[in-house]
């Protein structure tokens, strides 16, 4: 797959997507009946030029720069033509700086398909094509993104980017069995677990009712859903079943989503807990679905998302809390074994899941599937009982019976896995 072609095949390659390319140019300006530098004739011959060029003198490629520096002289007139209709008041064609873009981006298609393996410059082709037809949506989505989304998505790639790769992997020390790398590894985690949220319950959930607000809210807290939803059903005129089914689900999702935060760290322990977790996420599903079966009633609005989607403070409170947790349970479980582990486990589990699910990701213990469903056992009586205080016991009790049954059905595996 990553093997290089042979020149004759390199050469066809690079003629086909410089064909391809210059078809898509054409089509995509054919209703302006202006032309254009560039397109079905144009690219392939340019394709081809700079794969012969680069035959010629590969060790530095100074032929090839010199086509390059060829094209871009041209298409620098051609920008100066372009410009010089809107100061004669005419009406410019579209294209812009497009144009001379994408007459340099054929002429590379020869180099690259003769020093790179072929789906580089075949996925960059397609990119070229998608990035020019795509002209009217890109434009729309520019302007309907606003500023802070992207400064979010750029704090994003600096805390996963830049600083992730220069964080150390030598061990804090010998009774924390930490790197600096895994804990700011769990930081960007949960980061962009609050981000992702953040987009879906922006620009996903809003409109669709509370069963997809329920399971956004479990992929980030499915004790702030219930606690959101329970309130709901407290000022509702009546019965809410639709609601009752949301609390549910959205700790259906809380069971899939430890899964997956496993799978990050620890593809093994993530497989171990598997059958456990997504056999009570489905059986929690089932749940849900029962008590929806009754009919739909009023749409709660959950909380909108406010502060920094990233939530940095949250995140790095919660490395805090992971060191913390790492050394109760090294120390603990060293001490005490499995029950101290346990213990731990469901301490934390009242409060939050994550830190010992990385923990025990990241730092393997025996008994780490049983302590990860001793939190969660510890996290659904919090969340029955938190369904009761703020949504009645009258309005409250379905959905929370059914935590609670949950939570005995875990307790059940805990059990077995004993």
């Amino acid at each position: 797959m990553d093997e290089v072609l042979t020149v004759p095949a390199a050469l066809a390659l690079a003629l086909g997507l410089g064909f391809f390319l210059g078809l898509a140019f054409e089509e995509h300006y054919a209703d302006d009946q202006v032309r254009r530098p560039g397109g079905i004739r144009t690219f392939p011959m340019l394709a081809l030029a700079g794969a012969v060029l680069w035959l010629v003198e590969p060790a530095h490629g100074t032929a090839f720069l010199v086509l390059l520096g060829f094209v871009a002289v041209a298409m620098l007139l051609y920008w100066r033509a372009w410009m010089g209709l809107q100061q004669a008041g005419e009406p410019r064609p579209r294209g812009g700086l497009m144009v001379p873009i994408v007459n340099l981006a054929a002429a590379s298609i020869g180099p690259a398909c003769l020093t790179l393996p072929p789906w580089i410059p075949v996925g960059l082709t397609m990119a070229a094509v998608l990035l020019l037809r795509a002209r009217i949506r890109l434009h729309g989505l520019a302007a309907r993104v606003p500023g802070r989304e992207i400064t979010t998505a750029a704090q994003f790639l600096v805390l996963a980017g830049v600083v992730l790769p220069l964080v150390p992997h030598e061990p804090i020390a010998t009774w924390l069995p930490l790197t600096p790398f895994q804990i700011w590894l769990a930081v960007v985690a949960m980061s962009g677990i609050s981000w992702g949220t953040y987009l879906l319950q922006r620009y996903v959930s809003p409109g669709h009712g509370p069963l997809i607000g329920a399971a956004v809210g479990g992929l980030y807290s499915s004790t702030a859903a219930t606690v959101a939803l329970s309130r709901v059903l407290r000022d509702a005129p009546g019965r809410q079943p639709v609601v009752e089914a949301a609390i549910v689900l959205a700790t259906a999702v809380m069971f899939l989503r430890i899964v997956l935060i496993a799978g990050v760290f620890d593809t093994g322990f993530a497989l171990a807990l598997a059958p456990w977790l997504i056999g009570l996420g489905a059986a929690a599903g089932a749940s849900a679905a029962v008590l929806l079966r009754d009919g739909r009633g009023l749409k709660p609005e959950l909380p909108d998302p406010t502060g920094n989607p990233l939530r940095i403070g949250t995140a790095l409170a919660f490395a805090v809390l992971f060191i913390a947790v790492s050394a109760a349970t090294t120390w603990l479980g060293g001490t005490f074994g499995t029950a101290g582990l346990y213990a731990v486990a469901a301490i934390v589990g009242l409060g939050d899941l994550d830190a010992i699910t990385i923990r025990l990701a990241t730092s393997p213990a025996p008994g780490g599937t049983g302590a990860i469903l001793v939190a969660t056992a510890s996290n659904n009586i919090v969340k029955a009982s938190f369904a009761l205080g703020f949504g009645g016991r009258r309005r409250a009790w379905r959905p929370a019976a059914t935590l609670y049954a949950l939570s005995a059905a875990t307790w059940a595996a805990v059990a077995l896995d004993l």
